[in-house]
């Protein structure tokens, strides 16, 4: 694997970390009664930008090298489930997560002081954050198997 993409690959990792933080982060400050408006906009495009370029990244990376060099591996080795499972359940995750936290993003920049009273869509909105926060996780989780197979 080349020097690029190493870089890349560690990109991916880390920039979907930071994404599931972000988010995170905005899931817990939902659950206050007094919404944080300029923290969860903040986080939220953080997160979202981090989703994007880890989702740039990792698209690159796998379609330049991991379908030819890693998957092979994978599949011949001992853990060729950690491919058939788990990656093919991330290449899905992966495809939809973004959009997400772009619906996500795109709902906090919208909302005015008066969020709070509009119990339904706040309720809504932090679903919505947890299920991003977990589907990260899922995402990261799934990413340690796979990688731990190539060996």
């Amino acid at each position: 694997m080349t020097p690029f993409l190493k870089t890349l690959l560690s990109l991916h990792v880390i920039l979907g970390v930071i994404g599931v933080i972000a988010f995170a982060g905005v899931w817990m400050n939902m659950l206050k009664r007094a919404l944080p408006l300029k923290f969860l906009k903040w986080s939220s495009a953080i997160g979202f930008i981090s989703f994007i370029a880890s989702w740039f990244a990792g698209g690159y990376y796998y379609t330049v090298y991991y379908g030819k060099a890693a998957k092979p591996l994978i599949v011949k080795g001992q853990y060729p489930w950690a491919h058939a499972l788990f990656m093919e359940a991330k290449e899905h995750i992966f495809l939809f997560l973004p959009f997400l936290a772009a619906s996500l993003f795109i709902a906090l920049l919208l909302l005015d002081k008066n969020a709070e009273t509009e119990v339904p869509l706040k309720r809504a909105l932090t679903w919505l954050a947890g299920v991003i926060v977990v589907l990260g996780i899922i995402m990261t989780l799934s990413g340690i198997i796979i990688s731990g197979a190539v060996r």
